[in-house]
């Protein structure tokens, strides 16, 4: 019986070649969107599963208590491990780690790059990170011992054990996650490898290229190499702890010793107050957002979001599949009449018109398959990945949760025609063909046809307005020239007079300058400052390290006092600038009331002598900050350059080899200031075009429903047409009668999307403090290509039914 359900369905599929190809194109787009959806979350639910005790371990993390509103952190003090394991029972083992350490490794002339920890022997006990090479009980054990990934293994000893070789480490602040190049180079001396780490067998939340000892922190502190507090419990910025419980122990009794360590260590009253909770290993990812997280993952909120996009697009294709196959079932009703006539049931029927559902829903998985693959390509090569390093595995479970997503929406699809169909009235089908009606009212069906077209539009406007807020990002007036400046990464600060010197010479370089970090990238350094007349009067102010020469080489404009001293003094530090926005938040008065001003910063009395006019130091998103321009040369990490703009490529090849000459050492890196500034444009654009994509595809399903909706006026009233055409009705009348309800609806969709298009548009644009305007013309522009698309799908039905003869309509019975 059902082989014989599956056979008629394929001939029906076949006959009604328009009607199948129109139902397989929008449930297959709709699919693949949804299919990649799907496997986004599959990827994003598959950390740390490998690990064989996942369901005992838990990371700590630290938040604010009492009068500290401070947000969840993923890292905690370093003395909370060794606290919990000499303490308190139930712990079965814990382990810290400490986030100093990425850079280059040296042997033999070959080098290999990689970020990491500073770790205890511990982890190998707590999380499942297997050796090739190595002891895994003792790898971590000594101080100056290594652990390192089998690819840097490769890249430095190829055929060789790497086990017990000593090798130079170079410390560049490189991040575990690779994302993060560093720009300052400390000799952190030899080490010994001790391990090579086997590849992950599935995706982690701890991703790293290298392992050191803790008790090699200990060294490099005790050398004065590193400074890092390790018995500071204030200190929390920088480590994280893991714990192991035994198999008798709950998460709740974690809960209880943490919040005795931290009534312990953080006493109500005290200046830090912190808390202590447990996030179980499998609850890492996905989670919501967290401060020094220590991987890039897509937050739980949008998961939930991409979960929910999922279920409307497919909603919207099964309600289009409904009302296709609804406004053929009049072209279908003799069949079914004939066929209960000669015996068949009411569920022999059912069960038929969910066979042609379920195998119309099989085509389109295979075709969405097809475009699946597209989707993962296109996507793969999105900034935004980059960071979220997205794996589409294309595993047996994966495909087997395709097939029962398919097999789920080609039955919900097929339900409701299924059911009317069946119930047709045999005597009264074949009888009265034309009085056959499937629904007698259609409010439901109307109303759903509203909210698609409603969604559309929101979907259309809001992909309008992030278009125009990215090319508004990307012609952004920062306040300073970002054209025409190369930011060169020193490694050393020694490594800047001499090159500096070197370049001055040419031509084609107009000024050169140093500083600590560039400005608009994100980076942000801050610090407490007091007024010297009045200690009790402070503000929190962000600071970049400049010489007086980056004013020249960014632009920046004085409005009042004069420039820092291209000497800087020799006791410490003495002068300051500070921009309009700190002039106004400390009360200094007008900016040239300002100048000689006297501000603390930290054990420094210093000196005000100048104020720039504000500029866009932080990224766009936030409004300008108190800002002070500093002056130490021992914090510079970049060489920022104004070049004429004259042979853009030669002049970088000039400043490779002077670098090389003068610097021969160390690693030639640079960056456009302007190509940095870039990326924040380029995430926009990314979502601007997955939004963009998934727009059209509202607009595509909601205009195949109205396809749907039209068929199936156009089938119940053509003995209605063909009668008006014999009184005399014209064409232009019938499109006229034929569409009129339809126009209605869309305008009702407008009514109703426009203002909360507004309203959810304007929702995020509050973000930016510079931002777009949403204007009357993106609003309408919005209107016109809604309007123009489901105009053009009404209007080709209502002229095709127009242009039937009479004659044809009135002879059919």
């Amino acid at each position: 019986m059902i082989k014989n359900y599956f056979k008629i369905a394929w001939r029906n599929l076949l006959k009604n070649r328009a009607f199948s190809l129109i139902n397989v194109i929008g449930l297959a787009f709709s699919m693949s969107v949804c299919l990649l959806i799907l496997a986004i979350i599959a990827d994003q639910k598959s950390y740390d599963q490998f690990h064989s005790n996942k369901d005992r371990v838990y990371r700590v993390l630290t938040h604010g208590k009492n009068n500290n509103h401070m947000n969840d952190m993923a890292s905690s003090a370093i003395p909370l491990g060794e606290e919990l394991r000499k303490n308190y029972t139930g712990i079965e083992a814990s382990a810290t780690l400490v986030r100093n350490i990425g850079g280059n490794v040296f042997y033999n002339e070959k080098i290999a790059s990689g970020g990491g920890y500073f770790a205890d022997e511990n982890l190998f006990k707590i999380l499942d990170f297997k050796l090739l090479e190595g002891d895994p009980k003792t790898a971590l054990t000594n101080p100056r011992s290594l652990v390192i990934s089998q690819e840097m293994a490769s890249k430095l000893f190829f055929n060789e054990n790497p086990v017990g070789k000593t090798v130079t480490f170079k410390n560049t602040d490189l991040s575990p996650t690779g994302v993060d190049n560093g720009n300052r180079e400390t000799d952190y001396g030899l080490f010994t490898i001790t391990g090579v780490l086997k590849p992950i067998e599935g995706k982690t939340h701890l991703p790293f290229n290298l392992l050191a000892s803790m008790s090699s922190l200990n060294v490099l502190v005790k050398d004065s190499v590193l400074n890092v507090a390790q018995n500071d419990w204030n200190s929390i910025w920088a480590n994280y702890t893991y714990v192991l419980l035994q198999k008798d122990k709950t998460e709740a009794d974690l809960q209880n010793i943490l919040d005795k360590i931290s009534d312990k260590y953080y006493p109500k009253g005290d200046v830090n107050q912190y808390g202590l909770k447990t996030k179980a290993l499998t609850e890492i990812t996905p989670s919501n957002p967290i401060g020094n997280e220590t991987h890039i993952a897509i937050p739980k909120i949008v998961l939930l979001v991409l979960g929910v996009l999922c279920l409307i697009v497919m909603l919207s294709a099964c309600l289009n599949y409904t009302n296709l196959s609804v406004a053929r079932s009049l072209t279908r009703a003799k069949e079914v009449g004939i066929r209960k006539v000669s015996g068949a049931t009411r569920s022999h029927i059912f069960g038929q018109f969910i066979a042609e559902s379920v195998l119309i829903s099989m085509v389109s998985l295979v075709l969405s398959i097809i475009i699946l693959f597209l989707l993962q390509s296109l996507f793969s090569g999105l900034m935004i990945n980059k960071y979220l390093n997205i794996n589409f595995n294309h595993t047996l479970p994966l495909y087997l949760t395709f097939l029962g997503f398919s097999l789920a929406v080609g039955v919900i699809a097929g339900l409701l025609p299924s059911i009317y169909i069946s119930a047709f009235n045999p005597i009264q089908i074949l009888k009265s063909f034309g009085g056959t009606k499937v629904f007698k009212r259609l409010t439901l069906r109307k109303a759903l046809l509203v909210m698609q077209f409603s969604v559309s539009l929101i979907f259309i406007i809001s992909t309008c307005l992030i278009y125009l807020q990215t090319d508004h990002i990307f012609n952004f007036d920062y306040g300073f020239n970002k054209d025409n400046v190369i930011n060169v990464t020193l490694y050393k600060q020694e490594n800047y007079k001499r090159f500096a010197q070197e370049i001055s010479r040419n031509k084609n370089i107009a000024a050169v300058s140093a500083c600590t970090f560039l400005p608009a990238t994100g980076t942000q350094n801050g610090t407490m400052v007091k007024k010297a007349a009045n200690l009790k009067d402070s503000l929190q102010s962000s600071y970049i390290d400049i010489d007086a020469k980056c004013v020249d080489v960014w632009g920046l404009k004085l409005i009042a006092g004069k420039n820092l001293p291209e000497i800087p003094s020799q006791n410490g530090e003495r002068h300051i600038l500070i921009n309009q926005k700190m002039v106004e938040k400390f009360k200094l008065g007008k900016p040239q009331e300002a100048v000689g001003q006297k501000i603390l910063v930290g054990e420094n009395t210093v000196e005000v002598v100048g104020v720039v006019k504000d500029f866009q130091f932080l990224n766009v998103m936030r409004e300008i900050e108190p800002l002070m321009l500093r002056n130490r040369q021992s914090e510079f990490n970049y060489a920022t350059i104004r070049i004429s703009g004259n042979n853009q490529q030669e002049t970088t090849k000039y400043l490779e080899e002077t670098w090389k000459k003068v610097n021969p050492t160390t690693n030639f890196e640079y960056e456009f200031l302007d190509e940095e500034l870039l990326l924040v444009h380029t995430v926009f654009s990314n979502v601007a075009n997955v939004l963009g994509l998934i727009a059209f595809l509202a607009v595509f399903i909601s205009c195949l429903g109205l396809l749907g909706m039209a068929t199936y006026t156009a089938e119940t009233r053509r003995k209605e047409m063909g009668i008006r055409k014999v009184l005399g009705s014209g064409a232009f009348q019938i499109i006229l009668l034929l569409s009129k309800n339809y126009i209605k609806m869309i305008a009702i969709s407008v009514v109703i999307a426009t203002p909360l298009a507004y309203f959810i548009n304007n929702l995020w644009l509050e973000f930016f403090v510079s931002r777009v305007s949403i204007s009357p013309s993106v609003l309408i522009f919005g209107i016109f290509i809604l309007l123009s698309i489901s105009s053009l799908t009404v209007l080709s039905q209502a002229w095709r039914a127009a242009k039937v003869n009479p004659v044809e309509s009135l002879k059919a019975e």
